[in-house]
């Protein structure tokens, strides 16, 4: 019985490391059976070689998937045994261009048929039992490409141990609210004044005059995420200092928080709610969006001088009695 059959897809990169090493060995020995001195590991640069001649290290890394050094080390192990050459490129004297040597281009070329032979065999192992791995690699590769398995691993995780609490600001939490909007606000524009006043002091801009701040509190990841109501005239508020820190992305935090701000509004003596922001955060104006706030040029004319950041103004759709 074959004990990573009760792992399953626990075990996947130890059983494609496991199969990966089988078809390497397979591979020697076919070599081995036509007495050709050559390692496995060889094979996809001296045929990268034979197709694109005169490449350098950094384009065969690239276009083989392999690390520069791990290149290099195969260019020596080749060019000792006299089958690649290494020159200094005419155009740039920092980087060599590899090629064939005329043993080099000669092995390939005897080597051909074998390959052809491998790949009919290969092809008919992928193909076996209603089966087509080659393509269900590819398509593997491909997904993973798309998101690292330690994204997902972290979102399926975090999705299944996401408990959070909405908690009320307090004096206490006045450094997190300041770190929380500090990250997001300096990776994509610059602190401005007002958003110096706000972050150094929340009790004297915000909470003092009749506004309210909320953070978002992740069981494993504490603080992950702010969000203020910020009064601007009587019964006018804003929505402001909404941010969700980069190690809690993915999570929907942000919409979960968005979500429970919008209901406590609904609390408070509010008959007109809006927000100001940037065309660059095009994921936070689509969560507006999405949860009642619309463009408004009123609220733009009104507000927008605020901030030197700002051409992006929005109101809450949903009018309170």
């Amino acid at each position: 019985m074959d004990f990573l059959d009760e792992l399953e897809e626990l075990a996947l990169g130890t059983r494609l490391k496991r199969l990966s090493e089988r078809m390497l060995s397979d591979a020697a020995s076919v070599y081995a059976a036509f007495n050709i001195d050559m390692q496995p590991k060889w094979f996809s640069l001296l045929v990268l070689l034979d197709r694109r001649p005169c490449i350098n290290i950094v384009e065969a890394s690239q276009l083989l998937g392999i690390s520069q050094p791990a290149v290099s080390q195969f260019c020596r192990q080749l060019e000792k045994k006299g089958l690649i050459v290494s020159q200094i490129c005419d155009n740039d004297s920092r980087k060599r261009v590899l090629s064939l040597s005329q043993d080099g281009q000669r092995q390939v070329d005897n080597m051909k048929p074998i390959w052809q032979a491998v790949t009919l065999a290969a092809r008919e192992l992928s193909q076996e039992l209603d089966n087509d791995l080659y393509q269900a690699i590819r398509k593997f590769e491909q997904a993973l490409a798309t998101q690292s398995l330690l994204k997902r691993t972290l979102s399926i995780y975090h999705e299944h141990h996401n408990e959070i609490e909405f908690i009320r600001f307090e004096p206490k939490y006045t450094n997190d609210f300041k770190r929380i909007n500090e990250a997001w606000i300096t990776q994509m524009f610059e602190l401005e004044e007002s958003d110096r006043n706000v972050l150094n002091d929340p009790v004297k801009h915000i909470i003092a005059k009749g506004g309210k701040i909320w953070f978002a509190k992740h069981k494993q990841l504490g603080l992950v995420g702010c969000c203020a109501l910020a009064k601007k005239k009587e019964l006018t508020f804003e929505l402001t200092k909404m941010a969700v820190v980069d190690s809690a992305q993915g999570l929907k935090i942000g919409e979960k928080l968005l979500r429970f701000v919008l209901q406590e509004a609904q609390k408070m003596p509010i008959k007109r709610l809006f927000l100001l922001t940037n065309k660059k955060c095009s994921a936070a104006i689509h969560l507006y969006e999405k949860n009642g706030f619309v463009h408004d040029r009123q609220v733009m004319d009104e507000f927008g001088a605020n901030y030197a950041r700002c051409n992006v103004a929005m109101k809450y759709l949903p009018i309170w009695h």
